[in-house]
């Protein structure tokens, strides 16, 4: 096998051997053996970050707010992803059950006498796999009783935002939840 450098190979006893800056290097065919080796192992490596990295159905799974006043499920329905509310603490009414507490702000009269915890507060979620987000979706503010338009992405595995804004992205709010594991 012959290497290119700047410099000719030269011979001494049937080894060869480089000049480089100065110095002699001796490349033996078990060190090209193991460098093959571990240039392989690197891409295996980055192959399998890019896929999981590309996971559509990575942010399934119970998610807690930062604020821990919150804690959401994300599953999937047919290729759209949606969360519900499985627990929330409201620190104006402490007093009432949280299975009691109803969804009273709706603008919809008819869904003003459901319970908040089990209610689908995301919804239309689809991945979008070059922006690598979650995207088109609706998120619904049972404090206000307001529906936003919605994004969600993975900082990392632990860390999910969802970014709740009106028409444009850059007016709105970003959520921070971290995985319950």
């Amino acid at each position: 096998m012959q290497l290119y450098f700047k410099t000719k190979p030269f011979n001494i006893k049937n080894r060869c051997y480089y000049k480089l800056k100065a110095r002699c290097l001796h490349i033996s065919s078990a060190s090209i053996q193991f460098m093959k080796y571990l240039i392989g192992f690197c891409f295996s490596i980055l192959a399998v970050v890019a896929h999981a990295q590309n996971n559509p159905d990575e942010i399934i799974g119970k998610w807690e707010s930062t604020d821990k006043n919150l804690i959401v499920e994300v599953y999937k329905q047919q290729n759209v992803f949606k969360a519900k509310v499985v627990w929330f603490y409201d620190g104006d009414d402490t007093i009432t059950p949280i299975s009691k507490r109803l969804d009273i702000k709706n603008p919809n009269k008819t869904l003003r006498s459901r319970p908040i915890v089990g209610v689908d507060i995301l919804s239309g979620l689809t991945y979008n796999a070059k922006q690598n987000r979650w995207n088109g979706g609706k998120i619904y503010d049972a404090t206000s009783g307001r529906t936003w338009d919605a994004t969600v992405w993975l900082t990392n595995f632990n860390n999910l935002n969802v970014r709740g804004f009106y028409v444009f992205r850059w007016i709105g709010k970003t959520l921070t939840f971290i995985r319950i594991k």
